[in-house]
């Protein structure tokens, strides 16, 4: 038996127009589509508040990152960095909250994220490379 291609869009228009209709119950018309009444009826409402394109899937993506730093933020830790690269993420925060205590500075782990020159990658950094510990005379072959 081949399978049965479902479009989502045509699945809610399906539900919508039988309530519409009146045909079945709600609960009849969820149980055979296989959605909880709750997703039923908050199809129904959007089609009623916006038509056939309250239908369409919604991004799922936050309206807003509440973890973000502010870009002033973020420009007077890298001012900070530049001016002592020699300095870690919790001396810059220390230093940062020393010198303007009414900020809620971010995390130092944050810090070190912001601060990290472009394209550095720590995990790649940690990792010691193959020539630094195997003997040139074995060749790759020592290395696993």
């Amino acid at each position: 038996m081949p399978w049965r291609e479902i479009c989502p869009m045509d699945e809610k228009m399906r539900l919508v127009a039988a309530v519409l209709a009146d045909e079945h119950s709600m609960s009849e018309l969820c149980a055979s589509l296989g959605v909880s009444r709750k997703t039923g009826y908050k199809w129904l409402l959007r089609y009623r508040a916006q038509g056939a394109a309250g239908l369409h899937e919604l991004s799922r993506a936050p309206h807003r990152v509440p973890w973000a730093i502010a870009e002033a933020q973020a420009q007077a830790i890298l001012a900070l960095r530049y001016a002592h690269p020699s300095w870690g993420p919790r001396k810059l925060r220390a230093k940062l909250a020393r010198r303007k205590p009414q900020e809620s500075w971010p995390a130092p782990s944050t810090i070190g994220r912001v601060a990290a020159p472009p394209g550095v990658n720590s995990a790649a950094q940690a990792a010691p490379s193959c020539a630094s510990h195997c003997d040139s005379a074995e060749g790759s072959a020592g290395c696993q």
